[in-house]
């Protein structure tokens, strides 16, 4: 399934990162490229959290980054050109296809390392560690896990049906050597994701100073967001609920305006987790200039303000729409929600927002509908988002019981649209429940075996037990 872990390989610059640069010095002292063997990976506490800062940084990995135009292009939301766009834009993904490979190594090696990190913390190989910060620590790898395992679930398996045994390995254990292992069905997978979810809010650090850090309150977050996909409705809108009436009480806040997200990066307080970033050393490296939005979405961006949308002002256009891809607005990326010059030291630098608070919102209002047919609960939650996206305040009154769903979904494709490809996974979600035929939103999407991606050729080659999906 993936290559052996002897050692553990990271920068030393990049972990030390993800505390601040009071702690670390003058960030241009530092030397980069320290070695560590597994064996001697903790130590002591200071080896315990640069350990647990690595499982951070690998959030960072290109493996991760470098998927996103492509995740873009299944949906239809963006377009463009690249290496692999073809296969992506028309639905027809090769098992041999490379970034697909990439993608699933990373997360792999997010597993793997959150594991070793685990263990020995559980083994007591910090010494002299408070107790109480090595169950927190614990508690933050097992968020890592769950959330890797749950990226792997529903990229190659059948997230959707919890019947279908095309889940995926689960790695619960950390590997010190290739070894061929079988699937796991969904609900097996969905079992481990949610146990060390359970796990983590009550274990993981309450309170957390920085948003690039996991803290209980993310474990929570995320855990709505998969019994979202679960169709456990009324689990995920308690839960989401939980979450938007404690996160204040934690200094998770909504960004007054939905631009500075981006432009605070790692820093927002709307942040829930995002890897962190900062000038030309620590940084994502993304391929997203040459993107332009899909015809699906620019014409919800235009139909939602009954305007004659303009490119090249973005008035006529979805506010949110406008500040990420109107020329005027999108900055030197060309697209707003990645504003920063990575390739300068010393700066703010752009991250990717794995969870965010307002996400959390769109999650209830879904959630609600479907659950519980609580359209006036959905309808306060879609309002926090439609109110920034500058929506008039009675714009959510307006809309009928029977069309608030669909409109949920839409919001949601405005509001994190280029982020972490959530509108694809939408899209299969909302079609799988039957709201529509998603052949009519994406043409090229003709068959249930294209929903989600084939095990990569370089999995199935170094595992013989490992079963390729339908193709």
């Amino acid at each position: 399934m993936m290559k052996a872990f002897k050692y553990i390989v990271y920068s030393f610059l990049g972990v030390m990162g993800f505390t601040s640069c009071d702690l670390v010095g003058n960030i241009n002292d530092i030397k980069p490229e320290y070695i560590l063997d597994e064996k001697t990976l903790i130590r002591d506490a200071s080896s315990a959290e640069l350990a647990l800062r690595g499982v951070y940084e690998q959030w960072r990995d290109k493996g991760l980054s470098l998927i996103l135009p492509n995740m873009y292009f299944l949906s239809g939301s963006l377009t463009g050109s690249g290496i692999d766009a073809g296969v992506f834009l028309n639905n027809e993904v090769k098992p041999e296809t490379s970034v697909i490979a990439n993608y699933y190594t990373s997360l792999y090696h997010i597993v793997n390392y959150a594991d070793i990190v685990m263990e020995q913390l559980e083994a007591g190989k910090a010494v002299g560690l408070d107790s109480v910060r090595m169950v927190e620590m614990i508690g933050e790898t097992k968020i890592h896990r769950a959330m890797a395992h749950f990226f792997l679930l529903r990229a190659y398996g059948q997230f959707y049906d919890e019947t279908s045994p095309y889940g995926i390995v689960l790695v619960e254990e950390h590997m010190q050597e290739t070894k061929a292992a079988p699937r796991d069905s969904v609900a097996a997978v969905y079992v481990s994701i949610n146990r060390d979810l359970d796990d983590a809010i009550e274990t993981a650090p309450e309170n957390v100073s920085t948003h690039y850090s996991m803290s209980r309150t993310t474990a929570k977050a995320l855990k709505a967001k998969v019994l979202l996909y679960q169709r456990k409705y009324k689990e995920a809108a308690d839960l989401a609920n939980e979450v938007l009436s404690e996160a204040e009480g934690y200094g998770y806040a909504m960004e007054n305006n939905f631009i500075d997200v981006f432009k605070n990066s790692c820093f927002s307080s709307e942040a829930l987790f995002c890897p962190y970033t900062y000038g030309r050393i620590e940084r994502l490296v993304l391929n997203i200039n040459a993107l332009i939005p899909g015809r699906y979405l620019t014409k919800i961006a235009d139909d939602f303000v009954a305007g004659d949308g303009n490119m090249t002002t973005g008035e006529g256009y979805d506010k949110r729409f406008a500040e990420t891809f109107a020329y005027n607005l999108r900055g030197q990326n060309n697209n707003g929600k990645f504003p920063h010059n990575d390739m300068l030291d010393g700066t703010k630098s752009n991250t990717v927002f794995y969870m965010r608070l307002a996400e959390v919102y769109l999650i209830h209002a879904e959630a609600a509908i479907r659950g519980y047919q609580d359209y006036a609960g959905a309808r306060t939650s879609l309002k926090k988002i439609t109110d920034r996206a500058g929506y008039d305040e009675n714009y959510v009154n307006t809309i009928t019981d029977g069309d608030l769903l669909e409109m949920v979904r839409k919001h949601k494709l405005l509001e994190l649209v280029s982020e972490v490809y959530e509108e694809w996974f939408d899209l299969v979600r909302y079609y799988k429940e039957g709201d529509f035929n998603i052949t009519d939103i994406k043409s090229t999407i003709t068959s249930d075996n294209q929903l989600i991606l084939p095990i990569p050729q370089t999995a199935l080659a170094g595992n013989n037990l490992l079963e390729q999906n339908p193709l």
